[in-house]
């Protein structure tokens, strides 16, 4: 798989990963809003750099993105 396939792909189980955290949202002692905000600027970076077609920053957002866990 090429890095112009897996990134979207990696971008899309972040966004799912951080829909399931918004759900989590109110619940108590729960504190989420810090790795939402974080998912979304990561998010935004990859989309960023995938549109400006900078291969270097796209490998490096891909994998920023696969920092995130569930």
């Amino acid at each position: 798989m090429s890095l112009a396939e897996a990134l979207p792909q990696e971008i899309n189980r972040v966004r799912a990963l951080q829909d399931a955290y918004k759900s989590m949202r109110g619940e108590h002692g729960v504190l989420v809003e810090p790795v939402i905000a974080l998912m979304e600027a990561s998010i935004q970076n990859a989309i960023n750099v995938s549109v400006a077609g900078d291969v270097v920053e796209m490998l490096r957002a891909y994998e920023d993105l696969k920092g995130f866990e569930e």
